[in-house]
């Protein structure tokens, strides 16, 4: 092993400590994730597949009850908190060896070392670092092999069901787009068929319910308006722990912002379209389209970040890994451009994790002195991912309109 290497190792090791100590002490309010899984789990026997952790897809409770059935053989359930956290670091070290053998240079692997402490513990205390890491390692697939790249994404989209978002993208390549739909398609099969077989049909949508029937969470783009008059004039609102187990908003405005959230969604849902449009009429290869396959990638899930009406910090978390990937993989002006938005979405991360855990009372309470303020970063990182989604789409559409028209099929042209 080179020093260069050893070093970045050494540092790893560093940083995730001292966020496994945050967890256990500091933001130990963020295992309380990692005990809903335990406790719901130990509940599987009375309630069945249906009803426990219903909000997630079953791939995903397969994720989470698999290590519970190995501990429960040895009688060591106690300990589950404890392997969950070893996988999701093993995991976490396995893509830090990724981009190490992939990068070019040191700066991917150094944007990873920041990415998990920028979002403190809770980068650990929930799985979304799985579909995460999932979609990068798809990007790294997709020049040499399509077909596993196509398999990688679909089973980000069985952990949560957003990463679906990123298969369109992955599909534009002309030359390995039959692999990718063909392989996406029988994944996809596959997975359904195992959802139904372990939990029926309702388990399968299950997800989708629970998301419609949420409200307002407090820390999303679309409540914005509604946090920063609550904490000016807290008696005009009201902030209450929701049955989805995540704080949300009531009160003026929060009907109108809704369907303003719904609108959003509309019309950032009609860009990826076109663009997607445009990339698959455009892209002849991989390796060719590489920029423009990274930055629809951003763009989708940014997109899905900044318009709905929930918005958890650990969502960052399905950004973050795909950034690193697409700073090894890209070199020059995009790598770049990649370098300075990646940058200011691991000032959005560290502004996370300010506000979730450490404001969250003073944003929640609207009594606090701090309330103001909170609120105010609050729509200061707001904006600032929304800035991101904003410069994602635009850097998606300049990526895909600079890759020459692909001629059409010789066959079919008037002078052959």
């Amino acid at each position: 092993m080179t020093a260069a290497p050893a070093r970045l190792w050494a540092l790893w090791g560093l940083t995730r400590l001292l966020l496994v100590v945050l967890l256990m002490t500091g933001e130990s309010g963020s295992i309380s994730d990692l005990n809903y899984y335990r406790a719901s789990l130990d509940d599987l026997g009375s309630r069945g597949v249906g009803d426990t952790l219903a909000e997630y897809p079953v791939p995903a409770f397969l994720l989470l009850a698999a290590p519970y059935a190995l501990l429960s053989l040895a009688g060591l359930t106690a300990s589950y908190q404890v392997l969950v956290l070893v996988l999701l670091l093993a995991l976490d070290a396995g893509f830090l060896a990724a981009l190490v053998r992939r990068g070019r240079t040191a700066t991917p692997a150094l944007a990873w070392l920041v990415a998990t402490p920028a979002l403190g513990a809770i980068s650990y205390a929930r799985f979304d670092l799985v579909p995460g890491v999932l979609v990068a390692l798809a990007l790294f697939a997709l020049v040499a092999a399509p077909r596993r790249a196509a398999l990688l994404a679909v089973l980000a989209t069985g952990v949560k069901y957003s990463p679906a978002l990123v298969l369109p993208a992955l599909a534009a390549p002309a030359t390995g787009r039959v692999r990718v739909v063909v392989s996406g398609a029988l994944a996809g099969i596959g997975l359904v068929a195992v959802s139904i077989a372990v939990g029926g049909w309702d388990r399968i949508v299950s997800p989708l319910a629970y998301q419609g029937d949420r409200g307002l969470q407090v820390e999303s783009l679309a409540a914005t308006p509604a946090v920063l008059r609550w904490a000016l004039s807290p008696g005009d609102h009201e902030i209450f722990f929701a049955p989805s187990l995540a704080w949300e908003i009531d009160g003026p405005w929060t009907d109108v912002l809704l369907r303003v959230s719904v609108v959003m969604t509309v019309l950032l849902a009609a860009a990826l379209v076109a663009l997607w449009v445009l990339a698959w009429t455009r892209l002849p290869d991989a390796r060719t389209g590489l920029p423009a396959v990274v930055w629809l990638t951003l763009a989708a899930l940014s997109a899905f970040v900044v318009s709905g009406k929930v918005l958890s910090p650990q969502y960052l978390l399905w950004l973050l890994p795909a950034a690193c990937a697409g700073l090894a993989m890209l070199d020059g002006e995009d790598q770049r451009r990649l370098g300075r938005w990646t940058a200011a979405l691991l000032v959005a991360a560290v502004l996370s994790h300010v506000i979730y855990p450490h404001a969250y009372r003073a944003l929640i309470d609207g009594h606090s002195g701090w309330s103001v303020p909170v609120a105010a970063l609050l729509a200061l990182r707001n904006l600032l991912l929304a800035a991101l989604c904003v410069t994602a789409l635009a850097a998606a559409w300049g990526a895909v309109r600079r890759v020459p028209r692909r001629p059409r099929d010789r066959a079919a042209s008037p002078a052959s």
